[in-house]
Formats: structure tokens, C-alpha cells, sequence
């Protein structure tokens, strides 16, 4: 393992074990994803079986920050990213878009933003930021 990916690897579990915990997952940004591709630009067979594995391991939601944690570690760092991809929901795009709708609903609050899960997702995102190839 590179000793400079240890501490982003440490950061990626910790940030899967916090949505383990809290029950987020990417699943609902990828579902959003595959409805909006399927209605306005390609539906197929092909499309439909790429969505269903990519709603699969994002449904794991932590499990798959953590595995991309992992593979960071072993220095397969497209593939951990890729998975702490899934498993957040896009990460940044799907905080971004919680808050927004946590405010149009009107139930934004700082106790409610900072939560396990979105300490969670935070540290998943600095993950894949700080990743060194």
C-alpha cells in the first residue's frame, strides 16, 4: 500500500462506516439518473441492465465507500473512486441536492445537516479528492 493513500483509505471507511450507520446510500440519485436517461435519451435492454448494476452497488450505499476504500489502498484507484462514486450518489451533486431540497421543503436545520450520514458523505467526498495517483 502507498503510505500516501493510507490516510485517504482510513478516511473512506471511516465515511462508509458513517453511512452504514445512518442508511444513505446513492440510490436515489442513481434512480433519478436512469429515469432521466431512459425518458429522454436512450431506453434499451443494454441501458436497463447498466442501471440495474449500478443501483445495485449503490444500494449498498457505505459497503461500496468502503470496498473503494480498500481498492484505494491497493493502489486501484479508478476503481475506488469509481465505487465511492456509487455509493455516495454522486457525492457532492447528491448533497447539494439534499440541502436543496431539505430548504424548499423547510426542514433544513444545522442539527439535521449535520448528521452521521452527512459526515458521512463529506468524508466520502474529501476521499476522493485527496486521492494521490
Amino acid at each position: 500500500m502507498k503510505s500516501k493513500n493510507r490516510s485517504t483509505m482510513i478516511i473512506a471507511i471511516l465515511a462508509g462506516i458513517l453511512l452504514l450507520i445512518s442508511g444513505i446510500s446513492g440510490l436515489a440519485t442513481w434512480e433519478t439518473i436512469k429515469n432521466f436517461v431512459t425518458e429522454n435519451i436512450i431506453d434499451n435492454f443494454i441501458v436497463q441492465i447498466v442501471f440495474a448494476i449500478l443501483i445495485f452497488v449503490a444500494s449498498l450505499g457505505g459497503l461500496s465507500v468502503i470496498v473503494g476504500g480498500l481498492l484505494i489502498g491497493k493502489n486501484k484507484i479508478l476503481t475506488g473512486k469509481f465505487l465511492i462514486l456509487l455509493g455516495t450518489g454522486l457525492g457532492l451533486i447528491g448533497l447539494i441536492f439534499s440541502i436543496a431540497v431539505a430548504f424548499v421543503e423547510g426542514s433544513l436545520t444545522s442539527g439535521g445537516f449535520f448528521s452521521i450520514g452527512t459526515v458521512g458523505l463529506i468524508l466520502s467526498i474529501i476521499a476522493r479528492v485527496t486521492v494521490k495517483k
